[in-house]
């Protein structure tokens, strides 16, 4: 199966448990440049304990805080390298209606997220 296969699989999944999303691992009353660095560890942190879903939530949580776009993605790119940028800016557009699927997700990782063809990536944003 393609990585574009693996993660539409996973998408579609319907995991019957009920999950809240976790919180964000930072608190709303901090600078936007200091709830970006604190999700990148996090995520870093996730990836090297080999925690999948954590990863890919906290990818989407880095995401959603880039795509608020309230510093200069020059900024952004100075705290995190270009791999974990298009992983976060990915991950979120693909979990950006219904996140808490990521909770339902089996076998997908940041890495595939990471390594889908462009046009197979925008498919994915298109039909969820």
């Amino acid at each position: 199966m393609s990585y574009y296969e693996i993660i539409l699989q996973d998408l579609i999944e319907n995991d019957h448990t009920q999950h809240n999303m976790q919180d964000t691992p930072y608190t709303l009353d901090v600078d936007h440049r200091i709830k970006i660095e604190i999700t990148y560890e996090c995520l870093v942190r996730a990836l090297r304990l080999k925690q999948r879903i954590s990863s890919l939530i906290f990818a989407y949580f880095l995401g959603q805080l880039i795509e608020k776009r309230q510093i200069a993605k020059r900024v952004i790119k100075q705290i995190i390298s270009e791999h974990y940028y298009i992983i976060a800016i990915r991950t979120y557009y693909i979990f950006e209606i219904n996140p808490v699927q990521i909770y339902a997700t089996k076998n997908t990782t940041i890495n595939m997220i990471r390594k889908l063809k462009q046009k197979d990536f925008k498919q994915l944003t298109l039909e969820f």
